[in-house]
């Protein structure tokens, strides 16, 4: 029995370290996540893609869910807030590769050169393809594609400077103990206190559909683009929109997966071109009417940006700082290669 109290009163000591609101699943400036407890798979664990094509979800999202834990003291931030209306992009891709790249343009996690693997990495082909609005197809030969985006930013949070931070005092006495000659022993201090930090982020939405082109189609396209970079005109975008140069029109999703918003936009976002008519976000580039009414119903449940940085600001001695970041960033390599 005296065996079995001390025990508890050891587990107790060990919880009430990390308490006072330290452990959380919210989205929180400054605090440490282990990118690999879920690496392939933060999709899920984080509203950045309309994955839920086959549930009827209406309700608000939430941005970010990933166990998180706050590992500095006195840390400073600034927030900003969003555009007040949305913006239009029209981005250029040359393979799956460049859509997935391109999506995920505003995702940074230090280590890796693709951040879009650690969201999806683990999804199947046909999974990803239907994620963005496309058929799956058994080939991607000579296929390009156009990711047509509206964006709306509710807010931006980035970090201050970690010169002077101060180290909470449980994560301080985990380093006194950890040896990061041994990797083994670096792996576990990561998943007790985590890999990276959230440097920054961007909260709101963005409504996209994807334009799979034939080759020709999108070197044209491109072509006009370069040319006409300040005020392209409408008629002529819409020309190369039309199915002369595309294989297949994508669905048209939204990144934080409200059904009743895509609902919307496949219902008023019909653009009729000789016997066809298809929902097309380019209508929203000529019917300011329309763009000013998805504007109103947008919501802001997406992650739209996120840049992670490695946990080095830790460690105060040099050595140990790089050895720390040696390791992560080898094992991410490692999870890039295989994902």
């Amino acid at each position: 029995m005296d065996v079995l109290r001390i025990f508890c009163v050891a587990m107790c000591v060990c919880l009430c370290q990390s308490e006072d609101g330290d452990l959380g699943y919210s989205l929180t400036i400054g605090n440490a996540i282990d990118v690999f407890a879920n690496y392939g798979d933060l999709s899920q664990v984080s509203q950045v893609i309309s994955a839920d094509y086959d549930e009827d979800v209406t309700e608000p999202a939430e941005p970010f869910r990933e166990k998180n834990i706050r590992v500095f003291e006195n840390i400073t931030y600034a927030e900003y807030s969003g555009d007040t209306m949305i913006d239009m992009n029209i981005l250029l891709c040359g393979t799956l590769d460049e859509l997935l790249t391109t999506y995920f343009q505003n995702f940074r996690i230090e280590g890796t050169d693709k951040p879009w693997k650690a969201f999806l990495g683990d999804w199947i082909h046909d999974e990803i393809m239907r994620t963005l609005g496309i058929e799956p197809s058994p080939s991607l030969d000579n296929c390009c594609y156009v990711l047509v985006k509206l964006t709306k930013v509710e807010r931006s949070v980035q970090l201050g400077n970690l010169d002077r931070v101060v180290v909470k005092d449980y994560v301080r006495r985990a380093i006194e103990g950890l040896d990061v000659r041994n990797a083994s022993d670096v792996r576990r201090f990561m998943k007790s206190y985590g890999t990276h930090y959230i440097d920054s982020y961007v909260i709101g939405n963005f409504i996209y559909q994807v334009f799979k082109y034939k080759r020709d189609g999108y070197n044209l396209l491109r072509s006009y683009l370069r040319r006409s970079r300040r005020q392209p005109n409408s008629d002529i975008v819409r020309y190369y929109f039309s199915s002369f140069f595309l294989r297949e029109v994508g669905e048209i999703r939204i990144a934080s997966g409200n059904k009743i918003i895509e609902d919307w936009a496949r219902k008023n976002l019909r653009d009729s071109q000789y016997l066809f008519s298809r929902p097309s976000l380019l209508r929203l580039h000529y019917n300011p009417i329309l763009a000013f009414k998805l504007n109103d119903i947008l919501d802001t449940g997406a992650l739209l940006g996120l840049h992670l940085k490695t946990l080095k600001p830790l460690f105060k001695d040099k050595f140990t700082a790089d050895r720390f970041a040696e390791i992560v960033e080898n094992d991410m390599k490692l999870w890039e290669i295989n994902a």
